[in-house]
C-alpha cells in the first residue's frame, strides 16, 4: 500500500471511531437525562457537569492520540538530496627523490555526482617553485592547474617534474577549486629531495640521428596497495632522438587481468594500451585501476614497442595486494 492509501485508511477509520464515540456519548447523555431529571440538588447537577467535563478530555485525548500516531506514521519529511556536484581529489607521487632527476606526480579528481563542475583548477603553495614542471597534460600557469569541467566519473591529470637542485623537505598543500563548491578541497604533498653535492651527475645522452628514435619507457605505481582499491599507474615515455616514433604500444602480460582497468588518458584494448606516435620529448600516460578482490602478488613485465625499435624495451611491475576477509 502506498503512503497516500495508508493515510486515507487512517482517516476513514478515524472518522468511524469519532462516529462510534459520538453515538456512546448521546447514549449516555440520554441515560443521564433520564436518570437525574427529577434530581434538583445542586450534588447532582456538579455530578452531572464533572461527567460531561470527564467526558470533553477523554474525547480530547483519544484525538490527540491519533493526531500523534498519525504524524509518526507520515514519518519525517525526507532529507534533499544536493543538486550540484561534489569532488574528491587524491594526489599520487613519490615520497623520496634525489635531486635533478624527473619524478611523476598525479593528481586524480572523482566525481561521484551526475552533475558536471566547471571552471575546476587545481592550486599549489610552493610545489611548482621546487619542482619544474617538464610536462602535463593539463595546462599550467604559474602555480594553477587549470582542468575545466569535470563531469561525472574520474579525471586524471598528470604532471612530469623535475627535482631541486639540492637536498631539502617540501611540503605543500594543494586545493581543488571550482565554481559550484562550499570547500576547497584541499592535500598535503611532503616529498624528500635526497642527494649530495658530492654525487656525480649523470652524462646527458648523445642524440642519435633523426632517422633513428630511442625511448626510455618508466612506471610509477604503488609497491602495495588494499584490495578493492583505485590504483594509479603512470607510464613515463621519453624521446631521446629528434625523430618520431611511430605505432607505440604498451604490452602487458597478466597486469590487466588482475587490475581492472577504472579509466586511461590512452586507449586500452584487452592487455594493451596505445600509445599512437610518440614525438621528441616527454609522453605520459596515467591509468587508474581497480586491484583485485583478494590478497596476491603481482608481477608482471611491460613492454614498450614501437615500429623504429631493434627490441622492446622493457620494465618489471610489482605490486603486493594486502588485506583479507
Amino acid at each position: 500500500m502506498t503512503p497516500d492509501l495508508t493515510i486515507i485508511g487512517i482517516v476513514f477509520a478515524l472518522i468511524l471511531v469519532i462516529i462510534f464515540f459520538s453515538a456512546i456519548v448521546l447514549y449516555l447523555a440520554f441515560r443521564i437525562k433520564e436518570t437525574f431529571r427529577k434530581e434538583t440538588r445542586k450534588g447532582f447537577t456538579v455530578v452531572k457537569i464533572g461527567f460531561l467535563i470527564g467526558i470533553l478530555f477523554l474525547a480530547g485525548g483519544i484525538f490527540y492520540f491519533f493526531a500523534n500516531n498519525l504524524g509518526n506514521i507520515a514519518g519525517p519529511s525526507p532529507t534533499p538530496i544536493p543538486s550540484g556536484p561534489y569532488l574528491n581529489l587524491s594526489v599520487s607521487y613519490p615520497q623520496t627523490v634525489t635531486f635533478n632527476t624527473l619524478c611523476t606526480i598525479d593528481f586524480t579528481v572523482l566525481n561521484p555526482t551526475n552533475a558536471t563542475a566547471h571552471g575546476a583548477t587545481v592550486q599549489a603553495n610552493g610545489l611548482f617553485t621546487d619542482f619544474i614542471i617538464q610536462s602535463s597534460t593539463h595546462e599550467v600557469v604559474g602555480n594553477v592547474i587549470k582542468i575545466g569541467d569535470v563531469p561525472a566519473g574520474t579525471t586524471i591529470i598528470s604532471l612530469q617534474l623535475l627535482s631541486p637542485s639540492k637536498p631539502a623537505a617540501v611540503v605543500d598543500t594543494v586545493s581543488l577549486l571550482f565554481q559550484e563548491m562550499t570547500a576547497p578541497v584541499t592535500q598535503q604533498i611532503t616529498i624528500s629531495v635526497e642527494g649530495g653535492p658530492n654525487l656525480t651527475p649523470a652524462p646527458s645522452p648523445t642524440l642519435p640521428p633523426a632517422s633513428e628514435p630511442v625511448l626510455t619507457f618508466s612506471v610509477s605505481y604503488p609497491s602495495s596497495v588494499t584490495l578493492n582499491s583505485n590504483v594509479t599507474m603512470s607510464f613515463t615515455i621519453r624521446n631521446l632522438a629528434n625523430a618520431t616514433a611511430h605505432g607505440a604500444t604498451i604490452e602487458a602480460q597478466t597486469l590487466f587481468e588482475n587490475f581492472a582497468v577504472v579509466s586511461s588518458t590512452r586507449e586500452v584494448v584487452g592487455n594493451v594500451v596505445n600509445v599512437g606516435d610518440v614525438p621528441p620529448g616527454t609522453t605520459i600516460i596515467s591509468l587508474q585501476l581497480l586491484s583485485p578482490s583478494k590478497p596476491a602478488a603481482v608481477v608482471d613485465t611491460l613492454s614498450l614497442l614501437f615500429q623504429e625499435m631493434t627490441e622492446p624495451v622493457t620494465h618489471q611491475v610489482t605490486i603486493s595486494i594486502r588485506g583479507g576477509p
